[in-house]
C-alpha cells in the first residue's frame, strides 16, 4: 500500500511538472481565420501569406463599389484603418462617397493573380504591392479601363471583433496606367 501511494505521488509530481513545462513553453499558433493553407504563426510575426491576403481583401473592399454600396463598403473599411491614418483616410473616403453618389460612379477591380511583392521595414510595417485591372463606370457606361498598381502598407495590431485579422492599414496608393 505504501509503495503504491509513493508511486502515485511520484507520478503526480512527474505529470504536474510535464504539464507546467508544456504550458510555459512558447508554442506556435496554427489557426488563422484568413489563411488558405496551414501556416505556423508566432506572436508578433505576420507571415507573408496573411499580409498578402489581408491587403488583397482590403483593396477589393476599397475599390469595388457602386453608388448603392459605397456607404456599406466605407463602413466596413473603417475598422481596417489604423487610428493614426484615420483622419487622413476618413476625409478622402467622405470625398469619394460624395463623388460616387453625385457622379453615379462605380469601379470594379479584377486581380489577375495573388499579390506577389512584399517588403518588410524595421519598424514592423509591411508593404504589399500588386497589379490589377481597374474599370471605372460613369452612369453605367465604361469610362476607363486601366492597369493599376496597388500598394498597401499595413502593421500588426490586436485583433478585435470588427477586425479579426489583427492587421491595420497605415497607407495606400494606386497608380494607374492606360
Amino acid at each position: 500500500m505504501r509503495l503504491s501511494l509513493a508511486l502515485l505521488a511520484l507520478l503526480n509530481v512527474a505529470l504536474s511538472s510535464l504539464l507546467a513545462w508544456k504550458c510555459l513553453s512558447r508554442a506556435p499558433v496554427v489557426v488563422v481565420p484568413w489563411a488558405r493553407s496551414e501556416e505556423t504563426l508566432f506572436p508578433g510575426q505576420v507571415p507573408d501569406g496573411a499580409a498578402k491576403e489581408f491587403a488583397l481583401r482590403y483593396v477589393l473592399l476599397f475599390d469595388n463599389f457602386t453608388p448603392s454600396t459605397i456607404d456599406g463598403s466605407t463602413e466596413l473599411l473603417a475598422p481596417l484603418i489604423a487610428p493614426r491614418f484615420w483622419s487622413q483616410a476618413s476625409e478622402a473616403l467622405e470625398k469619394r462617397r460624395t463623388i460616387v453618389r453625385e457622379g453615379r460612379m462605380s469601379t470594379q477591380v479584377a486581380v489577375e493573380r495573388v499579390p506577389a511583392e512584399i517588403e518588410r521595414y524595421p519598424d514592423g510595417a509591411i508593404e504589399v504591392r500588386f497589379e490589377a485591372v481597374r474599370r471605372t463606370f460613369i452612369a453605367d457606361r465604361l469610362s476607363t479601363e486601366s492597369r493599376a498598381r496597388y500598394v498597401v502598407a499595413i502593421e500588426a495590431a490586436a485583433p478585435t471583433a470588427l477586425n479579426p485579422w489583427g492587421l491595420l492599414v497605415i497607407g495606400q496608393s494606386i497608380r494607374e496606367s492606360p
